[in-house]
């Protein structure tokens, strides 16, 4: 997994879909302090984090990447906010599918004495990806925790 961090406002947001305290976006287009405009394109953002990315918000914004999945997971605003949450809804995806992926090797064996090589492949691919979402979510967590004393400048002030 990478992070990232992007000084500057919130120039557009477009809201794809908000549903079970996630949300999707189209793009997220941040103009950093100095440097070119930046898109994340369908980034997912826990809901209490995509509340603040509001076009013309102000502040600090973590990113992340882990596997195919982009997004934001955590905002610290020039008024001393400071907003993390880190979206797990594929770490869940990928301990239900080993969960599914061991139920069916068992039944198989148990039926057929048999194990199957795509169950045993979907176990292993569940596992690897439950492990390093949720290293993912610690590297974000150590990230947004290690910049506690950040104080973002205030709106209008050179960074």
């Amino acid at each position: 997994m990478t992070t990232s961090i992007i000084d500057g406002h919130v120039e557009s947001a477009e809201l794809r879909r908000a549903r079970g305290g996630l949300s999707v976006f189209r793009t997220i287009v941040f103009q950093p302090h100095s440097g070119p405009k930046r898109t994340i394109r369908n980034a997912v953002v826990k809901q209490n984090v995509a509340d603040e990315l509001a076009p013309g918000a102000q502040g600090r914004f973590y990113l992340y990447t882990a596997f195919d999945q982009k997004g934001v997971h955590g905002v610290r605003t020039p008024d001393g906010r400071a907003t993390y949450g880190f979206a797990t809804n594929n770490q869940r995806l990928f301990l239900i599918s080993a969960i599914m992926a061991l139920l069916w090797m068992i039944l198989r064996f148990t039926v057929d004495g048999d194990i199957p090589v795509l169950g045993t492949l979907l176990f292993i691919l569940g596992i690897v990806g439950f492990i390093f979402m949720g290293k993912g979510e610690r590297e974000a967590r150590t990230q947004f925790d290690g910049d506690a004393d950040y104080r973002a400048p205030s709106a209008g002030s050179p960074s």
